[in-house]
């Protein structure tokens, strides 16, 4: 299938600048699904260009294929609750994240497979008092495999357990509802960026900042294994978002990709880097420097590009010194009432 060429608006070059090693074409842009006035054409070129290269939703989408196919338990064998397939789950889990954060890690950080070009700061990870064990990346692997995966993996096992007793509406295949069955992945990547908004505006408040949220602050500038360092109500928070299955009808492929692009999602969006490269050529999209401006300024790009939320509320930042310089000042505002 050709590629979908998407309208290109006025933006300034990609390149280089003093706060950054290396920055997206500014101001970067949102979806422009919700644009007003409406842009039908821009909307559909968007959305098919999600699904016709490769992206990390399609990268989500082959991983809850393989793994449903290959790895997944039988539904039958989920009536009750038994070691054996919560072991299963579990194990898929912690082996997708091992492999794919260090896989990831290990090839810009270690190996500096493409050095620092195209990425965003160029500080290396750091080694500090302030993070558990003394050192960035250990911390993010002890917070990531002790709080995040867990969490992820018990809100995994709590939906297949209700919904393989019937307690919920599921589908057994894509033949039971096929337009509903290809709908909802488009579904999923907007409820993903809706619930993620609301419930990273919540971690925020003071108090849950402080004794919360400031654990996944601590990454400044962020790498692979940040992404899922989290605090245990954190991890509980943002995996919350399968609450959706709980409600819609839901295939598992629905449900794996889902948790996929949470959890493999926020380890490709921390990756520090825009795209990643294999012989000096683009493989495919790693970072976001969109989520890489609230690491660096905090009080802004609460939550993705999919919905323009942030832009609705204020809280946008457009990576454009302008932006920096309205963000600095809602950010005096917001310490000043605190």
């Amino acid at each position: 299938m050709a590629k979908i060429e998407r309208e290109k608006p006025a933006h300034a070059p990609a390149g280089k600048s003093k706060e950054w090693n290396f920055h997206p074409a500014l101001p970067i842009a949102m979806s422009p699904v919700f644009d007003v006035p409406p842009k039908p054409k821009a909307a559909v070129v968007w959305l098919l260009n999600t699904w016709t290269t490769l992206t990390p939703p399609v990268n989500h989408l082959i991983c809850a294929l393989v793994v449903f196919y290959f790895l997944w338990p039988d539904m039958a064998e989920i009536h009750t609750l038994d070691a054996g397939w919560v072991v299963r789950i579990a194990t898929i889990n912690f082996g997708a994240i091992l492999i794919f954060a260090t896989a990831l890690h290990t090839y810009l950080y270690i190996l500096a497979g493409q050095e620092t070009r195209l990425k965003f700061d160029v500080r290396p990870m750091e080694k500090s008092s302030r993070f558990t064990f003394g050192t960035q990346v250990w911390d993010n692997i002890f917070w990531t495999l002790a709080s995040a995966t867990i969490c992820w993996t018990a809100w995994v096992i709590l939906y297949c357990y209700v919904a393989a007793n019937g307690w919920v509406r599921t589908l057994d295949s894509f033949a039971q509802s096929p337009i509903w069955f290809v709908a909802f992945f488009f579904v999923i990547r907007f409820w993903q960026s809706f619930h993620f908004y609301w419930i990273h505006r919540l971690i925020h408040f003071p108090w849950l900042f402080k004794n919360v949220h400031h654990l996944h602050h601590r990454n400044v500038n962020v790498g692979p294994w940040s992404g899922l360092a989290m605090h245990p109500v954190e991890s509980l928070f943002y995996f919350s978002g399968i609450l959706i299955h709980f409600i819609l009808p839901s295939h598992p492929v629905h449900v794996l990709f889902h948790m996929f692009s949470l959890s493999l999602g926020a380890v490709f969006s921390h990756a520090g880097f825009e795209k990643l490269l294999v012989r000096d050529k683009e493989a495919m999209k790693a970072g976001s420097f969109h989520h890489q401006l609230h690491h660096r300024y905090f009080e802004c790009n609460y939550g993705s590009e999919e919905m323009p939320l942030d832009r609705w509320f204020g809280s946008f930042h457009d990576g454009t010194p302008e932006a920096t310089k309205r963000i600095r000042a809602r950010k005096k505002l917001i310490f000043a009432r605190k």
